[in-house]
Parts: C-alpha cells; structure tokens; sequence
C-alpha cells in the first residue's frame, strides 16, 4: 500500500513538472508579444500627481484670471458711480445757482417795478 501511494505521488510530481516545464516555455527563446503595437507604460503614480498638479495650476491661473478682470470691472464701476454723483451734485450745485439767479433776478424786477 505505501509502494502504491509513493508511486501516484510521484506520477503526480513528475506529471506537474512536465505540466510547469511546457508552460514555463523555453527559457532561452525569446516568447513573442501577442500584439505587434507595443504598449506605452502606465503612468506611474508621480506622474498622475504632477498631471493633476499641473491641471489645478491651470484652473487656479484662470480663476486668478477672472478674478483680476472683475476686480477691474469692479474699480471701472466705482469710478463710473463716483464721476456720475460728482456730475449730479455740479448739475444740483448748479440748479440750485440758477434758482438763486432767478430769485435774484425776481427780486429785482420787482422793486423796479415798485418805484
């Protein structure tokens, strides 16, 4: 019995070497590619976090960007509210000089018509 059960076990070691030994292949030929192209290499984890970290630059220049051209749209604004309340307050000032002339000039009509 122990004969027998040495014998399959090496009939299944050798079968397992023989089975290992064709997969294996020659080791002295060379395999070839299964597909002609060959493949570019996958990015390496650096490379994907300099990508990204290229990527948001990119995203925060532009947002820089933008927030540089609304700061001027804003200071434009500001000085567009600043020149028209300095335009109203000279077109009152002036209003207001020409009620005083008019007054004045009422005035005067109406002592010379009183003497």
């Amino acid at each position: 019995m122990k004969l027998r059960l040495n014998t399959v076990a090496a009939a299944i070691l050798a079968t397992s070497l023989v089975g290992s030994y064709a997969y294996a292949g020659d080791p002295l030929r060379p395999q070839r590619n299964m597909s002609s192209k060959k493949q570019p290499p996958k990015p390496t984890v650096e490379d994907q976090i300099q990508s990204l970290r290229q990527e948001f630059q990119g995203q925060i220049d532009s947002l820089k960007t933008d927030l540089a051209t609304k700061d001027q749209q804003l200071k434009q604004a500001q000085q567009s509210a600043q020149d028209a309340q300095a335009a109203a307050a000279k077109a009152e000032a002036d209003a207001t000089a020409q009620q005083q002339a008019t007054t004045d000039n009422a005035a005067a009509v109406s002592t010379l018509k009183a003497r």
